[in-house]
């Protein structure tokens, strides 16, 4: 019996092996190219626009709370893979600043890596960098739109519902494989402002929202007449990538993004005469 039990959950390890195949796919990505980019006049049609601060508004005591969910998806997970409030506010600010770039209906600006960019320019100014490769001081440019938001839902989709389900391993030992069906939903709401540096009015406000359902199947036992139950190791054989509420961040940043494009603005006369009418 032994032996036959070893073999079975090699099986399963195999199985979840083939699975985790590696692969590399480029998932979010558009708009110009980089010499398309580079050659946009800085004070032609296109906005300069830039993405500011991006806060979590949620409160603290609710079940939807940024807190109450890091809490949970936190729970048991060592302290360098513990996920934080400052990485989900600062990866919703980069999908921002990527969904902009990618309507090609702007040009976006690079807030967060600022000081880099400075260094970059100071070392080129130094005796030891070559003349020819002398970066011109003078040439950052400031941004006519910022845009701000404030995370005021969040529901990783942490905790869900599980339905067991028995499954026949044919004639071995008359047992049965006990698969669990997982049910996930994730929920995100923001809201997002868009404002007119010059003057500081609100040009554009918006409330988003993001969901996500996700299924999942994991091999949780095995059961039978001759052994009883077996629980299997967690995670030996399962599908369930992270939680739905990265994907319910993405569709929520997607849409706050396309409202603003819907738009179409620009400093063009012709687009604002159209506009007005």
């Amino acid at each position: 019996m032994r032996r036959a039990l070893t073999a079975a959950l090699c099986t399963a390890a195999l199985a979840a092996l083939a699975a985790c195949a590696n692969t590399a796919t480029v998932t979010r990505g558009g708009g110009q190219t980089i010499a398309q980019a580079r050659a946009e006049p800085a004070n032609g049609p296109k906005y300069r626009i830039a993405v500011g601060a991006i806060i979590d508004k949620t409160d603290p005591k609710a079940e939807d709370s940024l807190a109450q969910q890091l809490l949970a998806m936190n729970a048991g997970l060592p302290q360098d893979r513990q996920l934080t409030a400052a990485a989900v506010t600062e990866g919703v600010r980069d999908m921002l600043v990527t969904e902009l770039f990618d309507t090609g209906q702007f040009i976006v600006l690079d807030r967060q890596n600022l000081n880099e960019a400075m260094v970059e320019q100071e070392f080129s100014q130094a005796a030891r960098a070559g003349e020819a490769t002398r970066i011109p001081l003078g040439n950052l440019e400031g941004a006519e739109l910022l845009v701000v938001g404030a995370i005021t839902a969040f529901d990783a989709g942490a905790s869900g519902m599980a339905l067991p389900i028995p499954v026949p391993l044919g004639s071995w030992r008359n047992g049965v494989g006990i698969f669990n069906l997982s049910f996930k939903r994730g929920f995100v709401a923001m809201n997002l402002r868009v404002i007119d540096v010059a003057s500081g009015r609100i040009v554009a406000a918006e409330t988003v929202e993001g969901r996500n359902t996700r299924f999942g199947l994991n091999l949780e036992g095995l059961a039978g007449g001759h052994f009883g139950y077996v629980p299997l190791p967690k995670g030996l054989l399962g599908y369930f990538q992270n939680t739905p509420v990265e994907e319910a961040l993405q569709k929520m940043v997607t849409a706050a993004v396309a409202k603003i494009a819907e738009q179409k603005p620009s400093k063009s006369p012709t687009a604002a005469v159209s506009g007005a009418g």
